[in-house]
């Protein structure tokens, strides 16, 4: 690439991180959202994007993977049961009636690229709760009886929004003088959660904290989510080989079980919890995470290859009481779906929700 082009890009990135933010509408709605003008056409140009990688990859190998979280460390077959005696603010769509639903979970990384365990990388935790009723909010999968929770080893995203995240893919997928530009002008800010999330090391996915980064809705209240190892907690931690977190997954549920605590945190204060910037922590000095559910993981063969890569997992498989929020989880939509539609549909693989 010539350099004026690499200066283009790092300039155009600069202005981006700096430039004050157009906005399609002029207040924000009851939830909070504000919808940037331009949101459709980058959510597009993601969907472009991701797509010809996906393609290029299926050319390459013959078979189409995930974008990202491509490596699972296995999925495994749970308990979803909701806690009784919630406080009525709590106690809203799929937490307001005590009882109990099978569950899937898929661990993951976060990379769209199969690595050594021992790579610095985000992890992932996905979650489908079965026989949810309610009408969902996809169109072609209004009748599907999932609400799926979808989160990562960190509290915070590292892209605020799509416009944010159309200037990330192109610079990470262009050359390392790009990426370096990208890097070098959110250093103080989006490239230092990049960092610190790739710095945390993690042996047994069963051992981690998961956060959901994005907000949701909470039946009228905005909330996040997170799951957390219940105390008390042992871990197996023996493997280092560079799949060490599926070797210490299945070794553990080989002899035993594990459990955590699904919690939600409520937006208290607008004006620092912002709905449309997941780069920033919803602070629990203002707002602790407060349970609301537990996942129990009995002794198992945790699924690995097929079994566990066919499954498709969103946080638009939900019902309307806990619509995902902000503009990051809009991008989602599309991109998540068309993604799975394509996949599935490359591989010669069912695409059908539990």
């Amino acid at each position: 690439m010539s350099t004026p082009r690499v200066l283009s890009t790092v300039l155009y990135a600069c202005l981006l991180a700096t430039a004050p933010q157009v906005w399609a509408a002029a207040t924000p709605s009851a939830d909070g959202e504000l919808i940037p003008a331009g949101e459709a056409e980058a959510t597009a140009a993601m969907v472009t994007g991701i797509r010809a990688m996906v393609q290029k990859g299926f050319d390459e190998n013959g078979h189409a993977f995930r974008d990202a979280h491509r490596k699972a460390h296995g999925c495994v077959q749970s308990t979803f049961t909701v806690l009784g005696q919630l406080p009525p603010a709590l106690a809203q769509g799929l937490f307001a009636t005590p009882r109990s639903y099978n569950a899937v979970v898929r661990f993951s990384n976060g990379s769209g690229q199969s690595q050594d365990d021992h790579t610095g990388d985000a992890r992932g935790m996905a979650v489908k709760v079965m026989g949810v009723g309610g009408q969902k909010l996809l169109s072609d999968e209004q009748s599907a009886s999932t609400q799926d929770f979808l989160m990562m080893n960190s509290p915070v995203f590292f892209i605020r929004d799509a416009d944010d995240y159309v200037v990330f893919q192109k610079a990470m997928s262009t050359n390392g003088f790009t990426a370096a530009g990208w890097l070098a002008t959110h250093l103080f800010h989006e490239t230092a959660i990049l960092l610190a999330i790739q710095g945390r090391k993690v042996v047994n996915p069963l051992a981690s904290q998961y956060w959901s980064t994005t907000p949701s809705k909470l039946g009228p209240q905005q909330m996040k989510f997170s799951a957390k190892p219940c105390a008390g907690s042992t871990f197996n931690t023996t493997s280092d080989t560079k799949d060490r977190l599926g070797d210490n997954l299945t070794s553990q549920l080989a002899t035993g079980g594990a459990c955590f605590d699904f919690m939600v945190q409520t937006r208290v204060k607008p004006s620092t919890m912002p709905i449309e910037d997941p780069t920033i922590e919803w602070k629990e000095k203002d707002s602790p995470f407060i349970p609301v559910a537990k996942i129990q993981i009995s002794a198992q063969v945790p699924e690995q290859g097929e079994a566990c890569e066919i499954r498709s997992f969103t946080p638009w498989h939900s019902i309307a009481e806990h619509r995902p929020l902000g503009g990051i989880s809009r991008v989602r939509k599309d991109v998540y779906v068309e993604i799975s539609k394509m996949r599935h549909q490359l591989n010669g693989q069912p695409r059908i929700e539990p």
